[in-house]
């Protein structure tokens, strides 16, 4: 039932429900979460769940497409180029607004990533997060051509590569690793601030 269409108790309900689920699948993981865990934490009964989701994965498709049409990609629209080779704020500041977004919505991101292998309703909003980033980077790459550095990248290749490096690194380093290695959130943000620098002007 879209939200629109809700009444004030119904929208409410539904929220109650969206916002238990994000921080169980945060907490527990897609597949350690229940049903009943979900209603449990909202308040709500089975019932209720019922009248605006079909099922838990119902429930998730429908949180990653407000992620990403209410968050994602308002963030992508905002993004201004790098004005010169110095310009290591633009790389900082769209690194740290990807990581926080991951790290403020890892349930949902790595429960996606879950689902994409078997689903493909999952990996086309996968591939959905993945676009936003990829074109990002390629515009960053014909910005660095256009001043005259990386003529040898080709921008769609290079940005895919980045892209997906990010989405890896960020996937396992939000969370606890379990490699025996600790990064910061500081110092997760400047490594990958320089890998993507480094790559078009090459310091």
């Amino acid at each position: 039932m879209p939200a629109e269409t809700l009444s004030a108790k119904g929208r409410q309900t539904r929220e109650a429900i969206e916002q238990a689920a994000r921080k169980l699948f945060a907490e527990r993981g897609f597949h350690g979460t229940t049903l009943g865990d979900i209603t449990s934490a909202a308040g709500k009964s089975p019932a209720a769940f019922y009248r605006y989701f079909a099922d838990k994965e119902d429930l998730l498709a429908v949180l990653a497409q407000s992620f990403l049409h209410q968050v994602v990609a308002p963030s992508g629209l905002s993004v201004e180029l790098p004005d010169s080779p110095e310009d290591d704020t633009f790389f900082r500041e769209v690194v740290t607004g990807y990581w926080n977004l991951f790290k403020q919505n890892i349930g949902i991101m790595i429960a996606v990533a879950q689902l994409a292998a078997t689903q493909p309703r999952f990996a086309a909003v996968q591939n959905e997060f993945r676009r936003f980033g990829i074109d990002i980077v390629a515009a960053s790459v014909r910005r660095a051509q256009e001043q005259g550095y990386g003529s040898e990248l080709d921008p769609e290749h290079t940005a895919a590569a980045i892209a997906l490096l990010f989405e890896n690194f960020t996937t396992v380093f939000v969370g606890p690793s379990g490699l025996g290695l600790e990064v910061s959130d500081e110092d997760a943000i400047a490594t990958l601030s320089r890998i993507w620098k480094k790559t078009l002007y090459g310091f």
